[in-house]
């Protein structure tokens, strides 16, 4: 056979027997086949699978070629079936995901479309109530049993069932009244991934040179933070090294620990470097062991406090929850009480406005008071911390040892109980306290015992009181907040405190030196004007002490709102200190955008003034690039100093987050001094698929496999690409959480199709997890191949590969546009169902030129029959 005759384009040509043109009718008949194989491919309705589909009849001599050939259509007649077997696939219920498993297809009846088979127990898992179900269906029919292979579109009353083939997803819609009540962000543990065995690198380093006053100095640093994970163990590491002018290098081992979660406590386990939870007692680090409530396993609709609403309902009604006037959820509920636990949380609270709106159109409201403290918890919520091990402070000569066990029990909307005990070589402690949510705000309140035994003085014992309140004032939006009110007897430590205290009772030193802190006040309240005027504040803050006259207190106050152009803020504030000295500050700020386009710059001023000096800044800021990875800053400060005189300097910044690291500079420059800096961070990911250079991860992460796919951009994630080898690090994902990755294919070889470009993972903290998305290498090629007599293929007939894969269809003129074929090879025509009734096609491709920007090469060649 002779050598086909080859011809590069990037558009569709028209050969030498005319062009594309179709007859009419032919048109409409095409039309028919390809909305019907659209419909089949994408969806395939498992409950109208389960009917006999009735049969549709193609006239085929609309089809008919100029050698009276006729296509075979017979393949169009009932749609595209799905095949009984075992497939792959995500699994949702009412749109959201609950599962990726490997779903069995039955058929009925010969022929027929395969529907999607399940056991009763695994659809209970998946949140269906069949206790519901069959009290509904009590009027005598048969109930299904554990080992029933289930049709959800016919066991259910109302539901429906969809596969999706090409993207492999079984889409399962069920009435609400039939599912489990549960939290809104709920994902069943059994889909969290440990993910896959890895490890990683991550790499701070920068460098900085100043010059001031003709003195040259340089500074270096490097923090590293390396991680192992193995199964469901984690290790962690973080270290520093850094470098001065005039000093010696420093390394510092800042923390090690191995971790390792415990779903049933919803806790994690930690091993090594750590610090306590700091919910009851002041939070220490050590190095040790401890086990505590980790409140990233709850859906997010459960973190944090908020109340329980609960009421009942006369009929199918609507419940309706408003919080300062805005609707913050609804639901409808059954005939009976009601309750609503997955609230989610709003920080400082507001009453919650509660209307049921029957189905007569009868409406009944309530209030429910909400009102929050850090230590409030969900009624029926436990959060628990037990650790055991040694103090870590590398003032301490001698480090103690202790172990401390705290909880903390939501009981009922208004009360949440708390305490703990801590205790270690020469001390010990014991907290109780309580937080009550009130119509008049939230309260919390503990009390803390300590007794000290300073080494060759008298021991130390005292008490100390800690009162927490916050209200939100619903009428005039008035928002009121004591961080904390503490007193302590002159005889009380905490932990830190008592342990400095005992290291230098030890070590010869003096025991009176350290201060001894007697009370400490934190207030804000924060207020929003009316008719858009913009919000004020105050913050308050003093401290006094035992063993030294005098107190620190602070104030600042501020007004901030917005105008025509921007924003702007005015803020005054006070120190003085326990000496009595004083300090003012004034600040005004405004922040205004030069443009309305997406990369906009913003100018930001800030003027300063207070003790005798005042400041002047003026920074322009922006970021450029289709995905933002580059930033910039340029900044310009003129001050006036109560005895330096005037100084005026300026400098620039920029940032650019590469797919494979992040890389910063600067540079500044005054009237007597400059300095420059330079730094890049990023990560080194060892995986199964190799070792991969990225931004800087966070503790959980995943990594893209999409082979071929370079180029490809992570819609998620600022500057992310694949690389050569297929592969990309999406640095941060949430743990516990349903975490959707999608991938652009723009940017990525035109030799490439994605079967999907969205992928979902639910990992648990610390986990690196797998992300794969199935690719189509092969380049395309538009091929007319007429049989070696010049006469044309049937039209519509399938062009199979040597392996057997479909990678087209012959259209007009015997043209064939494939795709996903090698460079060189056979293709095969079937148009009917006979043996003889195939030919092959013999093809080479011309090399790729990779400077060329075409999508598709087009070649001439014949159909020789026989295989």
């Amino acid at each position: 056979m002779k050598s086909p005759r080859q011809i590069q384009s990037n558009s569709y040509i028209n050969g030498d027997h005319g062009s594309f043109g179709l007859k009419p009718v032919t048109a409409v008949v095409l039309s028919v086949f390809a909305v019907l194989g659209y419909m089949a491919q994408e969806s395939v309705n498992a409950k109208d699978a389960t009917q006999v589909v009735s049969a549709v009849t193609f006239d085929t001599t609309f089809l008919q070629t100029g050698a009276k050939q006729t296509v075979d259509v017979s393949r169009f007649a009932r749609g595209n079936i799905v095949s009984p077997g075992v497939y792959p696939v995500d699994v949702l219920i009412n749109d959201v995901r609950v599962a990726h498993d490997n779903v069995r297809f039955v058929a009925t009846r010969d022929g027929e479309s395969a529907h999607a088979c399940f056991y009763r127990k695994t659809l209970e898992g998946y949140g269906i109530d069949f206790a519901k179900v069959d009290a509904e269906r009590n009027e005598g029919a048969a109930k299904s049993t554990a080992s029933d292979c289930i049709d959800v579109a016919a066991a259910v009353p109302e539901a429906s069932i969809e596969f999706d083939f090409t993207e492999q997803k079984l889409a399962i819609s069920v009435p609400q009244k039939y599912m489990r009540n549960s939290a809104r962000g709920y994902v069943p543990p059994e889909l969290w991934e440990n993910g896959v065995n890895a490890g990683f690198l991550s790499y701070n380093a920068n460098a900085y040179q100043s010059n001031s006053g003709g003195m040259h100095s340089a500074q270096e640093y490097l923090g590293l933070n390396a991680g192992v994970n193995i199964g469901a163990w984690h290790f962690r590491h973080q270290s520093s090294v850094s470098a001065a002018t005039g000093q010696a290098t420093q390394f510092d081992n800042i923390a090690t620990y191995v971790q390792h979660d415990v779903a049933k406590l919803q806790s994690q386990v930690t091993l090594g470097d750590a610090q306590t939870t700091g919910d009851v007692f002041d939070s220490v680090s050590f190095r040790g062991a401890q086990i505590a409530t980790d409140d990233r396993m709850l859906p997010e609709s459960l973190r944090g406090y908020a109340p329980v609403v609960r009421g009942t309902a006369d009929s199918n009604a609507r419940v309706t929850v408003r919080q300062n006037g805005q609707v913050i959820y609804e639901t409808s509920v059954s005939p009976g009480p009601f309750e609503i636990k997955d609230l989610y949380a709003t920080g400082f609270g507001g009453n919650l406005d509660v209307t049921v709106t029957e189905a007569d159109g009868r409406t009944k409201s309530f209030t429910v008071p909400y009102a929050a403290v850090a230590q409030s918890l969900r009624p029926g919520t436990t959060r628990f911390a037990l650790t055991a091990g040694q103090l870590r402070n590398d003032s301490l000569q001698t480090k103690p040892g202790f172990t401390q066990f705290t909880m903390q029990r939501g009981l009922t909307n208004l009360v949440t109980l708390y305490g703990g005990v801590l205790a270690s070589s020469g001390y010990v402690a014991a907290n109780i306290g309580a937080a009550l949510n009130t119509k008049y705000g939230a309260l919390a309140a503990d009390i803390t015992t300590a007794r000290t035994d300073v080494p060759g003085h008298d021991s130390l014992h005292g008490n100390s009181l800690h009162i927490g309140y916050s209200k939100f004032i619903d009428p005039t939006g008035t928002n009121i907040t004591v961080g904390a009110y503490r007193y302590s007897d002159a005889g009380y430590l905490n932990f830190a405190d008592a342990a400095s205290l005992r290291d230098v009772a030890l070590h010869g030193g003096d025991v009176n030196a350290a201060d001894h802190q007697r009370g400490r006040l934190q207030l804000t309240v924060n207020q929003n004007l009316s008719n858009n005027h913009g919000s004020v504040f105050l913050t308050a803050s003093s401290q006094h002490y035992w063993n030294r006259p005098g107190s620190d207190v602070f104030f600042q106050a501020g007004y901030s709102n917005g105008f025509k152009f921007g924003t702007y803020s005015v803020t005054a504030g006070r120190t003085r200190n326990s000496d009595g000295t004083l300090s003012n500050e004034i600040m005004l700020s405004t922040t205004i955008p030069l443009g309305h386009t997406q990369h906009a710059p913003v100018l930001t001023t800030n003027l300063n003034a207070g003790n005798g000096a005042a400041t002047m800044q003026a920074n322009i800021s922006g970021s450029a690039g289709d995905q933002n990875q580059y930033s910039y800053n340029a900044y310009g400060t003129a001050g006036q100093g109560s005895s330096s005189g005037a100084n005026v300097n300026g400098g620039v910044s920029g940032v650019y987050r590469a797919p494979y690291a992040q890389m910063t500079a600067s540079a500044s420059a005054g009237a007597n001094s400059a300095q420059v800096s330079a730094g890049v961070s990023g990560s080194i990911v060892a995986h199964p698929g190799g070792v991969t250079f990225s931004q800087t991860v966070g503790d959980t992460f995943g990594i893209v496999e999409a082979p071929g796919a370079a180029g490809a951009t992570v819609s998620s994630a600022t500057g992310v690409k694949v690389d050569r080898r297929g592969y990309a690090v999406v640095p941060y994902l949430t743990p516990y959480g349903m975490n959707t990755v999608d991938i652009d294919p723009k940017g990525s070889s035109t030799d490439v199709e994605f079967e999907s470009t969205s992928e979902h993972a639910v990992p648990r903290l610390g986990s690196v997890v797998m992300l794969k998305y199935k690719t189509v290498t092969g380049r395309a090629a538009l091929i007319r191949a007429p049989r070696l007599g010049g006469e044309a293929l049937p039209f519509g007939a399938d062009v199979l590969d040597a392996n057997g894969n479909h990678v087209g269809v012959v259209a007009q003129d015997s043209r064939i546009f494939a795709r996903g074929i090698g460079d060189k090879g056979t293709l095969f025509v079937k148009f009917g169902e006979k043996d003889g009734d195939v030919c092959r096609i013999q093809y080479a491709l011309p090399v790729k030129d990779a400077k060329a920007d075409v999508a598709y090469t087009s070649v001439e060649a014949h159909c020789a029959d026989g295989i």
